[in-house]
């Protein structure tokens, strides 16, 4: 190679007009205008569109004839400007091209799985098989200049505020963390193994220990558990440890952090003080502990209803000490059987739901599904409590509250996508407080804690430990 780039392919400008620049890169796209052809050449900086002339550079037009998308060459041209009708404002370099002067091939593209251009043209497995083509993808690489731009950003924020940055060991004993380890056998120590950490907590806590009063680390963890959108088998967290510091330290810690990402990444302004909603309030309204606060849909308690109902159904999870909660579509009475039996569907195949109880709002009130089940007038109250109006769908739930909650939040979900009820535009970050110091495990048989066992009570839950230790809430 002997056409080293003196410019990436992001860099020229109107500014650069008349001089003579080497780039190197991937053949992005390639237009034949007979006597002219334009070819589109990428890098990780951007692109530039290079222009082969057959009569000024015939050799490197002759070339230029047979590449492909994808092939590797080295150009050595002259900037210059664009026509005014050729000008491209969606570009960062569409006021100007390269007039191809020599042209050099660093390397021919086999013929290709999938276009480079068009990520969804490949199956999922077609991507991953051929990985090193999907990360040349406009927004795979973004994402890892992204996430690249994050460490900086988290790094410069935590030294400006006197925290040290410490690796620890990825060998570990196993903890009680509310996952499954990933095991590693012992050579030296035959029939023992190390665990891959599911997080830092021990080591940082000796750390704190130690006096490193201000601890943070951008670290791999491991869990051996089922792949979900919210849970990979390997994940990189930002990890934080304070000494001598209460909750409000920390929040306002994190705070700054999420803000300054915000505004440096995105030109998002965020509140200085996140709003904050209590873990039960959060499961009560939105069915989760993580609930999406760009749309409202908000659960409502449908239990008073039930008592003047012929719903045996209901009422028999009542009298069990269950509960009916509600949800209010609004808009959905259009929708078929097959679409209500999906939304069914969705819930007793992932959230342990026996059934689905609907209603539609018409014009006189509500009609279908277990409406029969609710006397003219009931059907009123029930329309005016739950403030639907004709042409709302209500999918009501009837279980243990464990089960009946959960449900109708990913129900909640479900409509939010289907209906485009989200606010993509928007970010609304909330404090999930006070969730539960810990939880009975049927198979264990004992008590764990939900988070870990460094989290401390809430100090007006400390005489429950003893009584009702499911009642106790967590500072963590």
């Amino acid at each position: 190679m002997h056409l080293k780039r003196t410019h990436t392919c992001g860099q020229l400008r109107k500014g650069d007009v008349g001089q003579e620049v080497i780039l190197n890169g991937w053949i992005n796209s390639r237009r034949d205008h007979g006597g002219l052809i334009f070819i589109d050449l990428r890098d990780r900086y951007g692109k530039t569109q290079v222009v082969f002339d057959g009569e000024q550079t015939p050799e490197g037009f002759n070339t230029a004839k047979r590449l492909g998308m994808e092939d590797v060459i080295a150009v050595r041209g002259e900037v210059v400007s664009r026509p005014a009708d050729s000008l491209n404002p969606d570009m960062p370099t569409g006021e100007i091209d390269v007039r191809c002067l020599e042209l050099e091939v660093l390397n021919e593209a086999e013929p290709l799985p999938f276009l480079i251009t068009d990520r969804d043209s490949a199956s999922e497995e077609q991507r991953l098989t051929y990985r090193y083509l999907e990360l040349r993808t406009g927004e795979l690489q973004g994402n890892l200049l992204a996430r690249s731009r994050i460490y900086k950003l988290v790094r410069d924020y935590f030294a400006e505020r006197d925290f040290v940055e410490v690796e620890t060991p990825f060998m570990m004993k196993s903890t009680p963390e509310g996952a499954r380890d990933y095991l590693v056998p012992s050579r030296l120590h035959h029939g023992r193994f190390y665990a891959l950490p599911q997080s830092p907590q021990t080591y940082k806590q000796l750390l704190m220990i130690a006096g490193l009063d201000r601890y943070f680390q951008i670290v791999k963890c491991f869990r051996d558990e089922d792949l979900r959108a919210d849970r990979q088998p390997e994940f990189t967290q930002i990890d934080v440890e304070m000494s001598f510091v209460d909750e409000e330290d920390i929040y306002a810690v994190v705070e700054g952090l999420v803000g300054r990402l915000y505004h440096e990444l995105h030109s998002i302004e965020l509140p200085e003080q996140f709003p904050r909603l209590a873990y039960r309030e959060a499961l009560e309204r939105y069915g989760t502990d993580k609930p999406d606060l760009r749309y409202d849909l908000e659960l409502q308690d449908f239990t008073p209803y039930v008592g003047q109902s012929d719903f045996s159904t209901f009422k028999g999870v009542v009298a069990d000490s269950g509960v009916v909660r509600a949800l209010v579509a609004p808009g959905c009475a259009r929708y078929s059987r097959k679409d209500l039996d999906g939304l069914t569907s969705l819930i007793t195949t992932y959230h342990q739901a026996k059934g689905l109880a609907w209603m539609k709002v018409g014009t006189d009130g509500p009609e279908g599904g277990v409406a029969k089940f609710f006397p003219g007038e009931l059907q009123q109250q029930i329309v005016t409590g739950l403030g639907a109006k004709e042409g709302d769908l209500l999918l009501m739930i009837g279980d243990k509250e464990e089960v009946a909650l959960p449900a109708l939040g990913a129900l909640r979900e479900e409509l939010a996508r289907r209906e485009k009820l989200i606010k993509e535009d928007e970010v609304r970050p909330v404090w999930i407080v006070g969730f539960p110091l810990v939880e009975y495990d049927e198979e264990a048989g004992r008590w764990l804690a939900v988070h870990h066992p460094f989290t401390a009570p809430h100090p007006d839950d400390e005489p429950l430990l003893d009584s009702d230790p499911g009642k106790v809430r967590s500072r963590g």
